[in-house]
């Protein structure tokens, strides 16, 4: 009667599962609109309901919904929210079943990031002030309080002072660039200006001195250019279990209006460091709560045994050898690198390109922007990604 009760639940999670699954391959092979369809629905007491809005959020914003991106990021961070009063039912539950019974809260890190690609959406469409209200909860989610032990990362404090910048709150703007540059060790941000460069040392100087990358501009327009770059794949929760880290050079874009180069960008952050350092602070307390599991497991299957040997070897088998399994879920339509550009401009930009090149100069890909820009007063406000929508 036990297995009856817990499986169907199962099946159907993982009936979910191969929907997204779907979903994430169709995604980064750009086929959008399709991976948008793969997304399950799940109702709002769905475990796995605010995985399913930051994915759909994610494939949205690269097909240029951005209302609709930006709804479905909200009511994740909503549904966070009440996720915040802790399920004693589920809680208990995950002590005799599995941590997928519970309500996918995702990691510090990606609960940040869902208020950073909430404020994108809205510097998209030239909402300032909606972007900094995601400015100020990305700066909430990054207090002790909310963040513990976890890492930060420098990709969202940039863009919470950037968005702070847009509504003329220059002082806290800075001290979001100075928060982002303490994090960083090769680039260094201005905390007055947002420029962005590398640090120089003398081994950077000797690798940089001639490279077109570091040249100043022949024309130095007064308007200004800040695409947010970003690029690859952030690891899957199997890759995070197995230990994969995939070895790989970092990715930035240099950026060309007709020709012309304008300058790069620098990854801020890499979700790959992000997500292995926050697994190795997690490991414990799982290896504990595992322990524990395990142990209430056999205690069942023991006092079944003391009646039934032959249920008592089968409950065994059900809760030990088929629902113990550890909770992979995560967020990964986000990309690896996130990086900023900010780098002078024609006062008449309507596009540009990005080549997509490893930090050794090997260029991966080049993609043309012409869409989102929008702009305030001297300041374009861009951003692009590694993926090319397959063409309908």
């Amino acid at each position: 009667m036990a297995g009856c009760l817990i499986l169907p639940p199962l099946i159907l999670c993982g009936c979910g599962t191969l929907s997204l699954n779907s979903a994430r391959c169709n995604f980064y092979a750009g086929r959008l609109e399709q991976a948008e369809k793969n997304i399950p629905s799940g109702n709002r007491q769905d475990n796995d309901r605010v995985l399913y809005l930051m994915e759909r959020g994610m494939i949205r914003q690269m097909t240029g919904k951005y209302e609709e991106s930006s709804q479905d990021f909200i009511d994740a961070a909503d549904l966070l929210d009440e996720l915040r009063t802790y399920s004693l039912s589920k809680g208990t539950a995950s002590l005799v079943v599995n941590d997928n019974v519970q309500a996918f809260r995702g990691v510090p890190f990606e609960r940040t990031l869902l208020h950073a690609f909430t404020a994108k959406n809205h510097l998209a469409q030239g909402h300032w002030d909606n972007a900094a209200v995601e400015a100020r909860r990305i700066i909430y989610s990054l207090t002790q309080e909310m963040k513990g032990d976890y890492p930060e990362d420098a990709y969202s404090r940039y863009m919470a002072g950037f968005c702070l910048e847009m509504i003329d709150d220059f002082s806290n703007a800075s001290l979001q660039y100075r928060k982002a540059s303490e994090l960083l060790q090769d680039i260094a941000i201005d905390d007055t200006t947002g420029h962005l460069s590398l640090k120089m040392t003398n081994e950077v100087s000797a690798v940089t001195k001639d490279s077109p990358v570091s040249g100043k501009l022949s024309t130095p327009w007064r308007t200004e250019l800040i695409c947010f770059v970003l690029s690859g794949k952030s690891p899957s929760g199997s890759d995070i279990l197995e230990y994969y880290r995939t070895v790989s050079l970092s990715v930035h874009g240099e950026i060309f209006c007709k020709g012309q180069y304008l300058g790069r960008s620098y990854p801020l952050t890499d979700t790959v460091d992000l997500a292995f350092t926050t697994d190795q602070i997690e490991a414990a307390r799982k290896a504990v709560k595992t322990v524990s599991r395990v142990a209430i497991k056999e205690g069942i299957a023991n006092a079944v045994e003391k009646n039934d040997e032959f249920l008592g070897s089968l409950v065994r088998l059900v809760l030990i050898g088929l629902l113990e399994q550890p909770d992979l879920r995560r967020w990964e339509t986000l990309p690896r690198w996130l990086g900023v550009a900010r780098v002078s401009c024609p006062p008449d930009l309507t596009g540009f390109d990005v080549v997509f090149k490893t930090s050794s100069g090997t260029v991966v890909q080049t993609i043309h922007v012409e869409k989102p820009i929008s702009r305030r007063r001297n300041i374009f406000v861009s951003f692009c990604r590694d993926i090319v929508q397959e063409s309908p």
